[in-house]
């Protein structure tokens, strides 16, 4: 049998409308929800606001303020002159506070930025420890230009600088050990050679600098005898003057094979009785000198 095949035809009343209503009355009462879900929003994170501040308060008051953590020891490890009390006053550190009251990173910075401190560490040790530790600069010599208004040991108008030729201020105890160090005379330099903190730029006292540094390395703390000034003359000469008033005149190199001339000369001055007062180590044969007591010489 064939079945009889129907199709079904939608009426147009079939047919779903979709229409879009807006009117002011509907944006008003969609605005005032939206404005509503804003509102708790901003309430939701007023109140956790407010909880991190108070819990962060109480943390506070717990380290901070907690006499558990009183300030108790301030160690202050260095090998050079900086003391107990400069730190102190540097780090502006309240002795009678918790050691949750010293920013060390703030006090490392603070001490770092000092011209003479090459290195510093400071650290909160439990329960009541801070703990400082400093690489500092051991000043070699004095540099006094007239020009550049530098004078040799003086802690308000001269300044140091170390093995390596890094300059700063004489500050504090720092003059205790600094007053009897030598000076380098500089008839000139230039404005910013000698930068505060920085390695200088000065080539005749960089030639007196290495002379000084192999002095000190070939002499050793038994000589009887150290440098007290280094005076450049020229673009090619120095006189170094010994604390005994003895003056050797230098060359801006070769400085080995003059000062063992100088050494052979004192040793030979001393085996005869006599006291060197002066020699030229320019040459390298017939060296010139003189004895104290001897045309003139004193």
């Amino acid at each position: 049998m064939f079945k009889k095949k129907t199709t079904r035809v939608k009426n147009r009343s079939d047919r779903k409308l979709h229409l879009q209503v807006s009117s002011p009355r509907i944006v008003f009462f969609q605005s005032i929800r939206a404005l509503q879900g804003m509102i708790k929003l901003v309430a939701v994170l007023i109140i956790v606001g407010i909880g991190v501040y108070l819990g962060g308060r109480a943390i506070r008051d717990h380290f901070v303020n907690n006499e558990e953590f009183l300030l108790r020891e301030l160690s202050l490890e260095t090998n050079g002159y900086l003391t107990y009390e400069r730190v102190v006053e540097i780090g502006e550190i309240n002795l009678n506070g918790t050691i949750f009251e010293v920013d060390i990173d703030e006090l490392e910075q603070k001490l770092m930025d000092r011209p003479e401190v090459v290195t510093a560490t400071v650290e909160r040790k439990m329960p009541g420890k801070i703990e400082v530790k400093l690489q500092e600069r051991v000043p070699v010599a004095w540099v006094s230009c007239r020009q550049l208004g530098l004078a040799g040991r003086n802690p308000l108008s001269g300044i140091l600088m170390d093995e390596d030729g890094v300059v700063f201020q004489c500050q504090g105890d720092l003059w205790n050990v600094a007053k009897d160090l030598p000076v380098f005379e500089l008839p000139e330099a230039e404005e910013g050679a000698f930068q505060l903190g920085e390695k200088m730029n000065h080539k005749e006292a960089e030639r007196a600098l290495s002379l000084l540094n192999l002095i000190n390395s070939k002499l050793g703390e038994e000589a009887d005898w150290t440098v007290s000034r280094i005076t450049v003359l020229n673009f090619h000469s120095m006189m170094v003057t010994s604390t005994d008033h003895v003056d050797a005149t230098f060359d801006m190199y070769d400085h080995e094979r003059q000062l063992s001339d100088l050494l052979d000369a004192r040793r030979h001055a001393r085996e005869t009785g006599r006291e060197l007062a002066w020699i030229n180590l320019l040459p390298r044969h017939n060296i010139p000198g003189g004895f104290k007591g001897e045309n003139g010489a004193e």
